[in-house]
């Protein structure tokens, strides 16, 4: 960032020129003071825009008062004590119309941020990669205890150590499910029932694509058994501890691939009959 004859040369209209800072009231309005004039204003000094921060803070941290009545925030997790508010990252304009919060750029840490999963249990089907394994690792790290259920055991479990030595605090199990076998997807519900926990969170996530007509163990066409009926038998099968556990919510992830079908020579593949 140059400065060229007092000109503040940015690429952001967000960033502060030097000698402000961002700061925020009690009630969640940000305000700037600029340190060489010794003045404070509402509005930012580059863009003119007036904002505010919006939800709680993020999971682990707690808003303190120090003995000359200065607000600070700390980080229980990482041990970090500042002034600054944590939620100044996701400040928004306080005059701008209603817009879509989340799109196709978004985090699964940026949808979660502000939130304390703190005694809720989570299971994440096909969690060892991919979108799985970040929304896993996302609510594991704002406090869900999570289940990776998995068909490879080995990545499941190699997931959940790359998710520990993020933050060893995190409770995380791998637990195996084979979508393909309904012996297995009942295994698993049974194996699940002996931990006597309860379920407030069932991501169904595991699918597959692009392959060729298959059968499973069971005789039914593997991507319909795998993408569908081996996630609502699971789902059945957990239905009375998620009714127990209320309030409680499955989440179906779907894809874009109805968009594009004609791209896989159209729906006869899922529809052929054997001879």
């Amino acid at each position: 960032m140059a400065s060229v004859e007092g000109i503040f040369d940015t690429d952001s209209e967000d960033e502060l020129p030097p000698g402000w800072e961002e700061r925020v009231t009690t009630d969640g309005r940000v305000y700037y003071a600029n340190h060489r004039e010794k003045t404070t204003q509402w509005v930012h000094p580059s863009s003119g825009k007036r904002k505010r921060v919006l939800g709680e803070l993020p999971y682990g941290w707690e808003q303190c008062t120090d003995d000359e009545g200065r607000i600070y925030y700390v980080d229980h997790v990482t041990r970090i004590t500042t002034y600054t508010d944590p939620r100044l990252a996701f400040a928004v304009p306080e005059d701008k119309e209603w817009r879509q919060r989340f799109d196709g750029h978004s985090t699964a840490l940026q949808v979660l941020q502000g939130r304390d999963l703190s005694g809720r249990v989570a299971m994440v089907t096909g969690a060892n990669c991919g979108i799985g394994f970040e929304t896993a690792r996302s609510l594991a790290l704002h406090g869900a205890h999570v289940i990776l259920a998995c068909r490879d055991l080995h990545k499941g479990n190699q997931a959940a150590k790359v998710i520990r030595a993020e933050r060893a605090s995190v409770q995380v199990d791998v637990l195996q499910l084979d979508l393909a076998s309904l012996r297995s997807v009942k295994q698993f519900a049974d194996n699940f029932r002996l931990r006597e926990l309860p379920l407030h969170i069932l991501i169904l996530n595991a699918g597959l694509f692009g392959l060729p007509w298959q059968l499973t163990e069971d005789g039914l066409e593997s991507i319909f058994q795998v993408n569908h009926l081996g996630q609502f038998y699971l789902t059945q099968l957990l239905e009375d501890i998620l009714v127990k556990s209320a309030p409680a919510r499955v989440v179906v992830v779907t894809s874009e691939s109805h968009r594009s079908i004609k791209s896989l020579q159209g729906p006869s593949y899922l529809l052929k009959v054997p001879s």
